[in-house]
């Protein structure tokens, strides 16, 4: 059986952090929880600067695999690897399926934050690109050729640095890490008869000569 919280916090790898049941009104899974633990963490061991935002994906369609998705990811990383030469990119997502049987996903992503500062919208009715980089505009983009839509929830960005986790100032992580505890949530993780995984992260590689250090 997988283990499941209703906590308003929870304590992974020596630190308490908060997670969002509502008060305790839903349940988070706890290995979604340690997961994306691990790809943030990992993510601040090679980058001094981590940006993380979230991004709601939902199709027009049901599918009984997960293949919207993967191909969304798949465009949208090799994207962000030829246009900012990034390395590596860490990512969380979930699939829901609730009343209406048509799955939507909720994601988390993890980037290399002196290489990116915004999703590049202005917040306002329009949501029109800046300019600056043009993240919101390439993954509309994105989602359109592959009959996908996108929603960026209000405040969907956090900017974690590691010089402020080395001196004890937590609270960028702890913001972050509550507003991606939404991806562990039960609620809406499964439809009877549904066999498609809800769940996953990215795997990124540690490395050997790093540690992050959080006091």
């Amino acid at each position: 059986m997988r283990k499941k919280t209703n906590a308003s916090q929870i304590e992974l790898d020596g630190m308490t952090l908060p997670i969002d049941t509502w008060d305790g009104k839903y349940y988070c899974y706890v290995e979604p929880l340690e997961r994306i633990k691990r790809e943030l963490d990992t993510m601040l061991q090679y980058h001094n600067k981590v940006f993380v935002f979230r991004l709601d994906v939902r199709g027009y369609q049901y599918c009984a695999t997960n293949d919207p998705i993967t191909d969304f990811l798949r465009s949208f990383i090799k994207w962000l690897k030829n246009h900012y030469g990034m390395k590596r990119v860490g990512y969380a997502w979930c699939r829901e399926v609730e009343t209406a049987k048509k799955q939507h996903y909720h994601l988390l992503f993890m980037l290399d934050g002196d290489k990116v500062k915004t999703v590049g919208i202005v917040d306002s009715k329009d949501r029109k690109a800046d300019g600056k980089n043009g993240l919101f505009e390439r993954l509309e983009h994105i989602a359109s050729i592959q009959n996908l839509s996108i929603h960026l929830p209000k405040k969907p960005t956090y900017m974690i640095k590691r010089s402020d986790l080395e001196t004890g100032e937590l609270t960028k992580y702890q913001q972050a890490f509550y507003r991606s505890s939404y991806l562990a949530k039960e609620r809406g993780k499964k439809l009877k008869a549904e066999r498609a995984n809800s769940f996953s992260t990215s795997r990124l590689k540690r490395p050997i000569d790093k540690q992050l250090q959080l006091i």
